[in-house]
């Protein structure tokens, strides 16, 4: 009896040792712990996880940087080895910061179910190493009011995924103002459901040809690869979003649409490797080095659904502690190039105003057969165009800057959240620019609560004055291709898009355009051109006496508790 007293002793000894070492490896996500057979995990056991993860590592510290409508936290999971809590503990390092954010649909989960599980191998598992060569930022939820019903948008009813320019939602917003703006990711994920089975994962990068070219090679030519191969290594597949499609009557396959509304592109203009994630249906895979197609049960879908955004997840990560002089040194030339490109006044540098899709070449890759209703679904494999190429068709002249008049004050507060840089003129000066005439203002259909908005344009240079207080965007700063995006008015997405300019662009029909332009030309002596819209391009450097515009709170320190 003493000797097996002796041994239990020991035995619990030993067990007490380890715990610490085995309890952690443990720790199971929702989604494991029902076996993936429950839909996505709501807010309540989310967050039981997270701090749960947080309470036993470090390595995790866990921010919240917005509240939603609902009252519920988004927070941000800082990863790193050393432990790190804000920007400036990492001002001095060359380590990459990677950036994922997930269930920006609310019913769209399968990236949130990874994530949660990447988090805890970070931190506890074998992927721990990768924190000593990176810092890993990652939102498991933005948009935790719409996946608490699993529902596409926040409680406003914004898709958030269109909320890039306008920043109208307080989920979006904070993303870019806390966390993109400060932490200055290198790669930023976004996570969702869609694109085309059999693939387990499809994925899209900047293809707007805005873009930084350096940064989009960098995403397919090098990662996206290496994406793909650690698919196969698993028994899965990858390809391009979204699916098979027709481009000009031509049968291929194509992408969504590349407007910075959107975080795939927002990112490029930005500055970021953008990727977006997307989670196919699940009912079929691509199996054997991509060469067969296999169906999957139901009770297995989703399972490999979140196995697929995990192993994209993971990959990019390994690439940034693999590569990271190269994933830095691409986006600080980019910043540095655009800085250079926007400080030129050498009339040589075009922005892109109008693209058109085309194909890249053909490529092969497996598309659903026609079949009869209720028949077996089957996959060909075709070789066909892939249309992910964007080329520009039209473009105008970089300028050096951006004048717009005080009364547009309203649109500050705007580009400062979009980290762009404006100054506040304390002089009058008077200067020769370029004014943007609207000849047809055309409406182009309800969306996210505007009436979206379009115009056709025609410059002419003349001398304008600008009283003091009147703003100056400088074409040459780190955003320079989402300056001249947002503030050109001829791009498919911008201020004039998304009604900033109403008081002065009129929606008018042909016939009213003519009658307002014949009365202007009475009163003036001269036919005006159209309606003018008030952002003036500077093409010529010019001196220019003016402080730098801030938030209009930024004095307000002590003012936490409103």
């Amino acid at each position: 009896m003493k000797r097996i007293a002796k041994t239990s002793i020991i035995t619990l000894a030993l067990f007490t040792l380890l715990a610490g070492r085995v309890f952690p490896q443990m720790l199971q996500t929702p989604a494991e712990k029902a076996d993936y057979q429950q839909r996505g995990t709501l807010y309540a056991p989310m967050m039981e996880f997270i701090y749960d993860l947080a309470s036993r590592s470090e390595l995790l510290q866990v921010r919240k940087f917005s509240e939603t409508l609902m009252g519920r936290d988004i927070v941000l999971a800082i990863m790193s080895d050393p432990p790190v809590s804000k920007p400036s503990d990492i001002a001095n390092s060359d380590r990459p910061v990677v950036l994922i954010v997930n269930n920006v649909h609310g019913g769209e989960f399968a990236g949130k179910e990874a994530t949660l599980a990447l988090m805890r191998d970070l931190v506890l598992g074998e992927l721990k190493p990768l924190l000593k060569k990176t810092v890993m930022l990652i939102i498991p939820t933005i948009n935790p009011d719409g996946a608490e019903v699993y529902r596409r948008t926040n409680e406003q009813g914004f898709d958030l995924n269109r909320d890039y320019i306008k920043l109208e939602s307080q989920e979006i917003q904070a993303l870019l103002t806390e966390v993109i703006n400060t932490w200055q990711p290198d790669i930023h994920v976004d996570t969702h459901h869609g694109g085309s089975a059999p693939y387990t994962l499809t994925y899209q990068t900047c293809l707007n040809p805005s873009c930084d070219p350096d940064i989009v090679a960098l995403a397919n030519d090098r990662i996206i690869p290496r994406i793909r191969a650690s698919l196969r290594k698993e028994d899965y597949d990858g390809f391009w979003y979204s699916g098979p499609t027709r481009v000009g009557g031509v049968e291929g396959w194509g992408p969504t649409s590349v407007e910075p509304r959107k975080q795939h592109t927002y990112s490029g203009l930005a500055n970021m490797v953008g990727f977006l994630y997307e989670t196919p249906s699940g009912t079929h895979r691509v199996v054997k080095n991509g060469t067969e197609v296999v169906a999957v049960e139901q009770k297995d879908r989703f399972r490999h659904q979140v196995r697929g955004q995990y192993i994209g997840q993971l990959e990019v990560i390994r690439f940034a502690a693999e590569e990271a002089q190269l994933l830095r040194s691409t986006v600080d030339k980019a910043k540095r190039k655009a800085i250079e490109l926007g400080s030129n006044d050498a009339d040589n540098d075009p922005i892109i105003l109008e693209y058109k899709q085309e194909s890249k070449g053909d490529e092969a890759f497996w598309k659903l057969q026609a079949a009869a209703e209720g028949s077996e679904r089957r996959y060909e494999r075709v070789t066909q165009p892939i249309f992910t190429k964007f080329s520009a068709t039209r473009t105008t002249v970089r300028p050096w800057g951006y004048l717009m008049p005080p009364n547009l004050a309203n649109l500050i507060p705007l580009l400062l959240d979009h980290e762009i840089t404006v100054q506040k003129l304390i002089e009058a000066v008077e200067l020769e620019v370029e004014t943007y005439y609207a000849a047809q203002v055309e409406q182009k259909g309800y969306f996210q609560g505007h009436y979206l908005k379009a115009v056709k344009a025609e410059k002419r240079t003349q001398k304008v004055k600008f009283p003091a207080g009147s703003f100056f965007i400088p074409a040459g700063q780190p955003k320079a291709n989402l300056v001249s995006y947002i503030l050109e008015p001829e791009t498919d997405d911008n201020l004039v898009t998304w009604n900033f300019l109403d008081n002065y662009l009129q929606s008018m029909t042909a016939e009213q355009e003519e009658r307002v332009a014949e009365m202007r030309a009475r009163a003036g002596g001269q036919r005006s051109p159209g309606q003018v819209i008030p952002i003036f391009r500077l093409m010529k450097k010019a001196e220019l006496k003016s402080v730098l515009a801030e938030a209009y709170n930024k004095y307000q320190r002590n003012r936490f508790v409103r």
